[in-house]
C-alpha cells in the first residue's frame, strides 16, 4: 500500500522493513512461547554444529561443503570413520610394541 516509514533522510515502503523484525509477544503464554522458540532454536544450532561434516578441496585453499544427504556423503562419512578405525588400531598396536621393548625383562 502507499504507506511509507522514514529512515535517515530517505522514506522506505513499509514492506521494507516487515519480516525485519518479530512482533513481542503478548501475554504470559506468548512470552513462554518465545522463549521456548528460542531454546528449541539453540538446541538445533548445537545439533547441527555437532554433525559430522564432509568438506572436499576441489583445490587448494577452494573447500566445498557437502550438504548432509547430498550425493556421495555418507559414503565419504563411512570411509572416513573406517580410516580413523585403523588409525586407531594401528597406534594401538604401536604404543603395545613400546610399552613392550621398555618394560624390563622379569629375572
Amino acid at each position: 500500500s502507499g504507506e511509507h516509514r522514514t529512515g535517515s533522510s530517505r522514506e522506505y515502503p513499509t514492506w521494507v522493513f516487515s519480516g525485519l523484525m518479530k512482533e513481542q509477544p503478548k501475554g504470559p503464554f506468548g512470552r513462554a512461547t518465545a522463549v521456548a522458540e528460542g531454546v528449541a532454536a539453540a538446541v538445533r544450532r548445537r545439533q547441527r554444529e555437532r554433525e559430522p561434516r564432509v568438506i572436499l578441496h576441489r583445490a587448494p585453499g577452494d573447500p566445498h561443503l557437502l550438504p548432509p544427504g547430498g550425493k556421495g556423503h555418507d559414503e565419504i562419512l563411512d570411509l572416513a570413520e573406517r580410516m580413523i578405525e585403523l588409525a586407531d588400531e594401528a597406534e594401538g598396536t604401536a604404543r603395545s610394541r613400546r610399552q613392550a621393548r621398555e618394560e624390563p625383562e622379569p629375572d
